[in-house]
Parts: C-alpha cells; structure tokens; sequence
C-alpha cells in the first residue's frame, strides 16, 4: 500500500493531490455496515470537502500561506469535522497537513493527553504551528488545574519541537506559563519563526531556578512574545539570549504585576533590547518596574525601532524609554499610560493615543513633536485647548469635548503659518511638499464625534484635501486583532 500524501506542499494544482489509498480501505471496510447519509458519503466526495475546509483555514502572506489565526475554536478544521464520526476522523487523519495546526485546549473542554499525542502523530514529520490556549470565553474566574494541563501540553510538544514553526500560548496565569529557561533547555528549533508566551494575569509566576549554562537555539525565530519573568530569565546579563537571535525583528515584554512593592530593573530590559542586532518593533505592554538606581543618571542606552506600542505604564517608565528611543520611529502607539510626567518629546513620524484619562496633558508629550499624523481612540483629554496649535492630519474616534469652530480655527492658522514659508495655492497640490515652518492641514477624519452643521461640514469639505465626519460610533480601525502576528506589527 503507498503512503502518497493527500496535499503535497510542492504541487501547487488540484490535480496533482492524488488520495492515500488507505482512505479507500477505510471507506470499504465499513461498506458492509449500515449508514446514515453523512457516513454513506463518496469517499471522493469528502475528500474534495475536507480539502475545500483546509483551504478555506488558511491565508496568503509575502512569505507563502499559513494557517488563519482568527477561526473560532468551536469551528476549528480539522477538529470539527474529525467530531461528527469515526469514519470522517479517520479519512482526516491519514493526511498530514490537515493536522499541521496543533491546537491544544486548557480550559474547560481540555484536550486529552492522548488525542495530543495523536495530533502530533498524525502530522508525521512536517512542520508545526502549535497553539496552547482557552477559549476567549474562559479567561474570567478561577481554573487551579489549568498549570497541570499546560504542563501536560508543553511536555508533548518539546518531543516535537525541532518540528514547529510557531509555537503560542495564551493561558490564564503567568504561573502557568512554560519555562525557557527549564522546559526548552538544551533544546533546538531550527525553523521556529515565531514563539508567543501569553497571558492575562501576573499571579507570581512558578520559582526562580537559576542554570549558568543555558541554550535553546532557534536561530530563525523573528517574532518573540514572552512574560516578563520569562524575559528576565533568559535575557538579561550574560545570557542575552536576544543577542544569538539575529534575524529578531519584534520583541514583546509583557505582564508584571508582583503583589510585593518590588518591580523589575528597567535598566537592564532596556540593556538587554539594546543588545538586539535587527530588532525594529519594541512592545512593552503592564509592567511594574522599580526604581533600584536613578533612572536619570543612565544615558549611555541607545535604541532605534521602527515602531513601537506602550501600554498601561507609569508615567516615570514612560518618560525614560521614550528618552532612549534615539531614532524616529515610523509609528508609537500609547495606550492607557500616564503621559503628564513625560520629560520627554515624541519623535515618531506618526502617534496614536488610545484610552488616556481626562486628567493627561497630550501638550507635554507633543511639545516638540514634528510627525505627520496624530491618532487619538477614546481619549477623554483631546478638547478645544489642544486644537489650537497642532498637526497637518488628524484622525479623531469617539472624541467628542471639542467644537467644530476651533477646529475650523485651527486649519486656518496652520494655513496662515504655511504661506509665510512657501507659495501655494491649493491643499491638494501640498501633500508631498516640505514645509519649513508647519504644513498646512490636509487631511481630517472624524468618527463619533460632536454633531457637525451642514454649514461646517461644507467649510470642511471645501478647505481640506480630504474630509470624513461620522457622528456615529464606529469601528475603530485601530483596533488589534484577536492572535496575529501583526499585532505588534510584525510580518510573518
């Protein structure tokens, strides 16, 4: 009997994929029995179903298609269709790419040791995206066995690691997170791209156990997601693992919340990123640092990002990584951060705001800010004050303490600005142009904000390059997606 598999990655047409001939036995083995119509189906038949399915779970990237990450679990191919009978879970199960997608649930509904040991199996020798994670229902209560069950699942996916080209937790508690330092000692990922190590709550994480020696070499990784406590463990001082990553390309360190007064050193985070050979896209999302040297006095750290996204940081940590940030990066976003303490300047070409409190000052961030674009989502601290002397394209969503007429004020001065430098005539015709002293602005987009007169909205539409006013709460279009590797503005 061959062994010929269904869907060979190196044929690129539909008739090339020639059936394993064991899926016929399958289907004759049971043709004495009675069926219903779902088991009566042509072997053929779901063979071209069970295709469509695999395609249909999978998207098209620069680097080649990969898996979708945004398919709800309860519909998942091919754990859904391998539910419905034996014979549909057989068929499946003699094609090795349908199980390239190791999805291994910790909640509630947990996947048994052996269906995982299955999986695996099933997969034969190709190349793996394993994904350890609850459903988005069930990351609120208490779930004690949830370590006991991720511990179950990292045991039998470090078996299979030299296999995987990604590997995602998203658990609960930051206790029930895997260890690098432990679990993937000694251990080697040659074509690992991307490693996220995700979770909702800092509840202390498991002990500090220190190795002097340690190595885990996955040279291709370029997308890291880790804890802060995985972070410290393997990337600081001597043991910077992100130095033996040269192909890195975005970092995200995330989750400290320790009950004790204690935080983490942010000097030596800062150090450690410094260290990155290519690294461009910096996140650094709830964590609580501590203050065991004067911040101010260490300014020999030099970064240069591409982009870079802050959330829920004090203002004194904001102020400082801001400081180190030498280059200009394209984009920073900042979410939920205590910016009125900042003695700093943003340089990003472009910023976006999401969910500060009334009490910021958007002014002392912005003083001595040149970009292009300014952002703000839900941030109760964009009113009329800040209108007066800002920016040349202005995005506003679900803001709605200002009025129209300083806005329309604001355009005017800019405009007024612009023409002591520069001859022009028409907004459209300075979209590309440099400004000496301050660009006119060209560009307005309002989404739920104050309601607009038809008058206004004709002085708008009139005087601008481009114009849109919503006073309806809309989607923002800022918003990240559930698990992607974009969100932090990484390319597959």
């Amino acid at each position: 009997m061959t062994n010929q598999v269904l869907l060979d990655p190196s044929n690129s047409s539909d008739e090339d994929c020639c059936p394993d001939e064991s899926l016929f036995a399958i289907y004759h083995s049971r043709a004495a029995a009675t069926r219903n119509f779902i088991g009566a189906l042509p072997i053929e038949l779901l063979l071209a179903i069970f295709t469509h399915l695999y395609r249909s779970s999978r998207r098209l990237t620069q680097t080649g298609e990969i898996w979708r990450l945004d398919d709800p679990l309860s519909s998942l191919f091919p754990y859904a269709p391998a539910a419905v009978c034996s014979m549909w879970c057989s068929a499946l199960s003699c094609v090795p790419e349908f199980w390239t997608r190791v999805v291994i649930r910790v909640d509630s509904q947990h996947t048994q040791s052996r269906d995982v040991r299955r999986y695996f199996e099933w997969s034969r020798n190709l190349h793996l995206d394993v994904i350890i994670t609850r459903h988005h229902d069930e990351f609120d209560g208490d779930d004690k066995r949830e370590g006991s069950k991720v511990f179950k699942a990292t045991r039998e996916l470090v078996r299979h690691i030299e296999r995987c080209r990604s590997i995602r937790f998203n658990v609960m508690y930051s206790s029930s997170l895997p260890s690098i330092l432990h679990d993937f000692h000694q251990e080697a990922a040659p074509h690992l791209h991307t490693l996220k190590l995700k979770c909702k709550v800092d509840d202390g994480g498991s002990p500090h156990r220190k190795l002097v020696h340690w190595r885990f070499d996955a040279p291709g990784l370029r997308h890291l997601y880790l804890d802060a406590r995985n972070f410290f463990d393997v990337c600081v001082d001597r043991n910077n693992w992100l130095r033996r990553l040269p192909n890195l390309n975005s970092l995200s360190v995330s989750r400290y919340r320790h009950l004790s007064e204690k935080g983490i050193d942010l000097y030596k985070l800062l150090r450690a990123v410094e260290e990155s050979p290519s690294l461009a896209y910096l996140e650094l999302k709830d964590l609580h640092f501590s203050r065991l040297r004067p911040w101010t006095t260490v300014n020999d750290i030099s970064i240069d990002l591409i982009s870079m996204n802050l959330e829920d940081l004090s203002g004194e940590a904001f102020s400082e990584i801001i400081g180190y940030v030498d280059s200009a990066p394209d984009a920073t976003r900042i979410s939920r951060c205590a910016i009125t303490t900042c003695h700093h300047s943003l340089i990003s070409g472009g910023v976006a705001f999401h969910d500060l409190s009334a009490d910021q000052d958007l002014m002392i961030p912005l003083a001595h800010w040149r970009g292009r674009t300014l952002s703000l989502v839900n941030c109760a601290c964009f009113h009329d004050d800040f209108l007066r002397d800002m920016i040349d394209e202005l995005y506003l969503i679900n803001c709605t303490k200002f009025s129209p007429r300083l806005l329309k004020t604001m355009v005017l001065k800019r405009r007024k600005l612009a023409r002591r430098s520069i001859f022009w005539r028409h907004d459209q015709e300075t979209l590309d142009w440099t400004f000496p002293i301050v660009a006119p602005i060209t560009l307005i987009s309002v989404e739920g904000g104050p309601v607009l007169s038809k008058k206004d909205r004709e002085w708008f539409d009139k005087n601008l390059g481009s114009f849109h006013w919503d006073e309806q709460v809309l989607h923002s279009p800022f918003e990240d997606s559930d698990d992607s590797d974009h969100d932090i503005r990484g390319g597959e």
